[in-house]
Order: structure tokens, then sequence, then C-alpha cells
């Protein structure tokens, strides 16, 4: 298998994946278990841990430490992120407050990062892909 496909593979079960940790945050609140959330996201995050060391395992491509480094720090701070999600939604912040702030934070910095520390030029698929991002928020905060 290619270097290609096994890459894409791993981009499609992460975009899947990636909505599901703070999903599994508002079936816990919604249901009155918000105490159980940072051992949910102990479990997904280790979940998660899990399923990569197994992928490169099995790729025996080897990794060099900036890699391990890069993947940590991103690791720790969407933890740290869905922790304070968390921490929002059990102090009785709603979801339709709390899901967009965070998820529209997260689509602002990047962008903002993008065009002024790395002086990134946004293509017309770019510029979609912000509006799509803003409007989906939108109508997750009114519906």
């Amino acid at each position: 298998m290619s270097k290609t496909n096994i890459w894409l593979r791993l981009m499609l079960v992460a975009f899947v994946a990636n909505g599901l940790g703070p999903f599994g945050l508002k079936i816990l609140t919604e249901r009155g278990l918000a105490a159980y959330q940072q051992q949910y996201l102990l479990f997904w995050y280790l979940g998660g841990f899990i399923f990569a060391l197994a992928a490169l395992l099995v790729s025996r491509d080897g990794v060099n430490r900036r890699e391990v480094l890069l993947g940590a720090a991103m690791g720790g701070c969407s933890l740290a992120g869905q922790s304070f999600t968390a921490m929002a939604l059990s102090s009785g912040v709603p979801g339709h407050i709390a899901f967009p702030l965070t998820t529209g934070g997260s689509l602002f910095l990047v962008a903002t990062a993008g065009l002024l520390l790395f002086k990134e030029r946004i293509g017309p698929y770019g510029f979609c892909g912000v509006v799509l991002g803003i409007a989906s928020l939108v109508m997750l905060s009114v519906a």
C-alpha cells in the first residue's frame, strides 16, 4: 500500500473521529453524567494514542523526535480544549454556546495564524472553507 493511500485513510479516520469527542461530551452532559467527562476524555485520547501507535507500527517507517513532539503538543492542546469545553458544559453553559465558541475560536485562530504568521494566501477553496465553517457555526447556534 502506498504512503498516499495510508495517509488518505488516516485522514478519513481523523475527519470522522474529529466530531465524536465533543459529541460524547454533549451526550454525557444531557444525561446528567457530567462527572464522568474527564474520565471519558482520558479514554478517548488514550484510544487515539493507541490507534496512532498501531498505525506507526504497521507502517514500519519510523518516526523522528520532532514528529513525536509535534504530535504530543497537538494532542495536549486538543485535550486541553476538550477539557475546558467539558468544564463549561458541566458548569451550565448551554451546548449551543459552548460548541460554536470552541469550534469557531479554533477556526478563527488557525485562519489568523495562517495569514499573519505564515503569510499564507487564501485561495478560492480556502475562502469557501472558511465561509462554510462560519455558516455551519451560525446554523448550529440558531437551531
